[in-house]
């Protein structure tokens, strides 16, 4: 009977280690598929990643180059900027000494001087706005004001 127990056990066990064996295998096979699939495809994938650090690194050089050229634009510009104010503030000092030259020039003039000639502008100015009233007035009311009232009465003149 030790035998057939024996028997029995075996082939039991027999029965069990088939699916196993079975899934085994196909474990293998897959493993076999992978490495087949590594080898073809690792050697082209490494390349392609030493190609990207290539890139990378030549970008990387590109933009530090880049910065550097922008902080020397930015410099050149700050200097042209100062430059500029320098100048401005030239101008302006120069401008502000002339008009203190010009005014302080203007004030010594004697009063007298001054006075025909500002009478005279004041004169003019009066009689051109007297003249274009009359043309406004002879446009608004067509030629109810003839131009015989030439005299400098009414309004022909602007009194200052």
């Amino acid at each position: 009977m030790d035998l057939i127990s024996t028997s029995v056990a075996f082939t039991s066990l027999v029965i069990a280690a088939v699916p196993t064996l079975h899934a085994m295998g196909r474990a293998a096979v897959s493993l076999s598929k992978l490495a087949d699939t590594a080898r073809e495809e690792l050697p082209s994938t490494m390349a392609a990643i030493r190609l990207s650090g290539m890139e990378i690194s030549d970008l990387t050089l590109e933009l530090s180059d880049l910065s550097q050229e922008i902080a020397d634009g930015v410099k050149k510009s700050a200097q042209a900027v100062q430059a500029a104010e320098a100048g401005i503030r030239q101008i302006g000092s120069l401008a502000h000494q002339q008009t203190m030259s010009m005014i302080q020039e203007r004030a010594s003039l004697p009063i007298i001087s001054l006075q025909p000639v500002v009478a005279g502008a004041a004169r003019k100015t009066s009689r051109a706005v007297g003249q274009a009233t009359k043309t406004i007035m002879n446009i608004i009311y067509r030629g109810e004001f003839s131009s015989e009232n030439n005299d400098d009465s009414g309004i022909s003149r602007v009194e200052i």
